[in-house]
Order: structure tokens, then C-alpha cells, then sequence
């Protein structure tokens, strides 16, 4: 056990230090203000505070961890040994920052509590965020700063080492439409089509009529084909169904649809299948309740996992919820236009409720690159260093690797082959 002495274990103190030893260096550990307990502990110990009780292994606290609510940060960064870092500390500490009011505050996602300017849909930008102004978006900048605080720990108390997991490869899927064209009323199909028309799109107008005619088969009816790739490969996956009402950005088939609760059951029925929250659900708490209680009753299991459709969070809001309605897992932790690390991690981490200055159970999983990162860049070269950039640089420190795609993966029309054919390449279950 690793016994922490600090004046007053705080539930941020108490979170953070529990995130590192207890999640990923798989030790116990303890807390207490007493010095004499801590001078009698005979085990592995650290002080946190504001200046070193002896010899012991100590890290100057910047104050971050002791404060309620949120507060604006001054935000000096420098150069840790090739690693940005910021909340520098005193000499006496062994590292030169708070390494963990620094994690904190970019697992927490501080930033996001702070008045901000938002996109179109009234999301936190990338462009807005400390990792994207100071060029680390694209590092799992936590880990790397928790590899190295291990090497130096060890360096003091030798604990054992547990042998590192190996993470292939995860895949999210977003399934927001199950078809593009059939199984719609007459009226939603003939509205669509006219809008299309009236945008120019006319090979869509021209695909729509031959779908409706029976001439030839709806451009996302192979996702039972690709399920199988999938399954075979041993590729893990997780798919996000949208089974909500309709809405100006849920564009789902109806959940009174007989097709749409056949096909979201069949899917279920092979690989886990979780709902996509509606965009509307965001300002509407009760909406996602009972987009969750029909879920479950159409797959006849409980709802455990879900994503947001469009990537909307609203801190602690959405995560409040999340977990108010008994959700164990999020994969909504990422940014839609950039890849990289929304909370500056790969690994799994509780979410902390800084609303309510308490850990909640719910379990975010956090995604770097999704396919609309990977479908900007339309050169197969480019698409593939980018991904293998990210593998690599995860494989490196033994991280998950999970991407987001959707379901218009696997459109088979003429224009998507080459995103397809590259996909798969990449995934190589071909």
C-alpha cells in the first residue's frame, strides 16, 4: 500500500491519486494528515503539500486540487525533457510540476466548465482548447507524463510491475441511419428527395429513385456483411444505434419501424450494440430516458454504454446524466473536427463531477481518430500515416487504440471504394 500525506484529502486529491496508483499502477493506497503515521509507515509513501516532511518522496501541490468550483488557471507552459508540462512546482519536489493538478485539470475537463465560444451546434471546439493552442493535441500527453513519474518512482520504492495489457485495436461504430433510402414513409422520402434536388445533388436523386424502384439494392444494406468481417477478424467493436425520435440532426428511421427494431435486434444479437444519444436528448433528460428504457426493451438487456450523437457533451451535464441513469461506459470523449486527445489520454478514467466535486462510476473511454478525421485528408497515403502515426505512438506505451467509424463505411457506391478499400487495409480482415 503507498500512504499519502497530505493536510487535507480533498475528493479531487483523493481521485486523481486513486486515478494513478490504484487504476494504473494497480497499488493500494492511503491517506492521512497524522505525521507520526506517516513517519511509522514502513511501506511506500509520498508527501503532497507545500514543502517536504523529510526525505520522503514529495510533490509540491500548485493548489488546484485543494480549491472548490472552478476558478480561472494561469497556464505557464515549459519544457519538461521534451514534454510540455505547466503548474511548475519548488526545487524540493522531485518532479517539476503538479503532475497531478495538471492531470487533473485535463482528465476533468476543466476547461470545458470555463465560458467558451461554441460551434454551430454548440459544442467546445478543439481550436479552443490548451492541447490544441500549445500543440499537444495529438499526444496522450497524461500517460507520457505518467510513464515517466513511474521511472522516477521506482527509482525510490521499488513496487511490483505488472505485466502491461496488450490493446489491439477498437472500433466504435456509429450506425445513425440504417438505411439511406428505404424502408421511409412516402412522404419523408419524397421531402428528402426534393432537397436533394433543389441542392444540385442530382446522383443522389437518380440513387434514390432506382433504391425505391427495387433496381438496385440501398448503399448501406452490406452492414451485416461487414458485421461478419468484423466478427471474424476478432476485431473488438461496439455499435451505437440511433433509435430515438425524429429531430432536425436524428435522422433515424422510426422506433415504431417493424424493419428497424428487426435489424437493431439482429445486430445486437452478434456484437455489442449500444444507443447513439439524440442530439436532442442533450437539452432534454427525460428524452433520454426513454430512448435508453425502449433500447432496452427491444434488445432485452440492460443499456450499460452509450455514445452522444454529434459528439454534444455539455459539462457535467451530459455526464451527469450519463450516470444518473445507471450508464457504466461513455465513448463520446473526443473532438469531431480534429484528431487526438480530447482528455489528453487513451486510457479508460472515471469521470469527476467538478459540479458536485465528487467521482462519479461512469467509465470514459476516450477516442482519438474517428473516420470524418480520416475521410479529410482523401489521399489513401495520407489516411494511412496518420493512422498508423496513432497506432504506433499507442502501441508504445501500451494504450487502447479505439477509432470511431460509421456505418457509411461501407456505402458501396463508386465514390466511397477507395475510402473502403483503404479501411480495410488498414483493418485487415481481408
Amino acid at each position: 500500500m503507498v500512504l499519502i500525506h497530505t493536510t487535507v484529502a480533498k475528493s479531487r486529491i483523493r481521485y486523481i491519486f486513486t486515478h494513478f496508483f490504484r487504476e494504473r499502477m494497480q497499488v493500494d493506497v492511503s491517506f492521512t494528515d497524522e505525521l507520526s503515521v506517516f513517519i511509522a509507515h514502513s511501506g511506500p509513501k509520498m508527501s503532497y503539500g507545500n514543502a517536504p516532511l523529510g526525505n520522503e518522496f514529495f510533490v509540491a501541490a500548485h493548489g488546484l486540487l485543494s480549491e472548490q468550483g472552478i476558478n480561472e488557471q494561469q497556464i505557464d507552459m515549459f519544457d519538461w525533457d521534451g514534454l510540455p508540462a505547466f503548474f511548475a512546482t519548488n526545487d524540493n519536489s522531485k518532479l517539476p510540476f503538479d503532475f497531478f493538478a495538471a492531470s487533473f485539470f485535463l482528465l476533468s475537463r476543466y476547461e470545458e466548465y470555463l465560458p467558451f465560444v461554441p460551434d454551430y451546434l454548440g459544442r467546445f471546439k478543439a481550436e479552443g482548447s490548451l492541447a490544441f493552442t500549445q500543440h499537444f493535441l495529438q499526444l496522450p500527453l497524461v500517460d507520457l507524463w505518467f510513464d515517466r513519474f513511474v521511472s522516477i518512482w521506482h527509482d525510490f520504492f521499488k513496487l511490483p510491475t505488472a505485466s502491461p495489457e496488450a490493446y489491439p485495436i477498437s472500433l466504435v461504430v456509429e450506425v445513425p441511419e440504417l438505411y439511406a433510402y428505404k424502408h421511409k414513409p412516402l412522404f419523408r422520402s419524397l421531402f428528402e428527395g426534393a432537397t436533394d434536388f433543389f441542392q444540385l445533388r442530382l446522383v443522389r436523386v437518380f440513387d434514390r429513385l432506382l433504391v425505391l424502384l427495387g433496381l438496385r439494392e440501398d448503399p448501406l444494406a452490406a452492414l451485416h456483411n461487414w458485421i461478419e468481417n468484423l466478427y471474424t477478424a476478432k476485431i473488438s467493436t461496439r455499435f451505437f444505434v440511433l433509435f430515438s425520435s425524429l429531430g432536425k440532426h436524428d435522422r433515424s428511421l422510426s422506433v415504431f419501424n417493424k424493419t428497424h427494431q428487426r435489424d437493431i435486434k439482429s445486430i445486437s444479437d452478434y456484437i455489442p450494440t449500444a444507443p447513439l444519444a439524440s442530439f436532442a436528448s442533450v437539452s432534454e433528460p427525460n428524452g433520454l430516458k426513454k430512448e435508453l428504457s425502449r433500447f432496452a426493451g427491444l434488445v432485452h438487456r440492460p443499456v450499460e454504454a452509450i455514445r452522444q450523437h454529434k459528439l454534444c457533451l455539455r459539462f457535467p451535464h451530459s455526464y451527469r446524466n450519463f450516470s444518473a441513469l445507471g450508464i457504466k461506459k461513455d465513448f463520446s470523449m473526443q473532438y469531431p473536427e480534429r484528431p487526438g486527445f480530447r482528455a489528453s489520454t487513451a486510457f479508460p478514467f472515471k469521470f469527476y463531477d467538478i459540479g458536485d466535486e465528487q467521482q462519479t462510476p461512469l467509465l470514459i473511454h476516450p477516442v482519438c481518430l474517428s473516420e470524418e478525421h480520416l475521410r479529410a485528408l482523401e489521399h489513401s497515403r495520407k489516411i494511412r500515416q496518420l493512422f498508423f502515426e496513432f497506432q504506433q505512438q499507442l502501441s508504445n506505451i501500451n494504450a487502447p487504440f479505439l477509432v470511431a467509424l460509421t456505418n457509411e463505411s461501407i456505402n458501396n457506391r463508386s465514390k466511397n471504394i477507395p475510402f473502403l478499400t483503404t479501411l480495410k487495409k488498414l483493418l485487415a480482415y481481408e
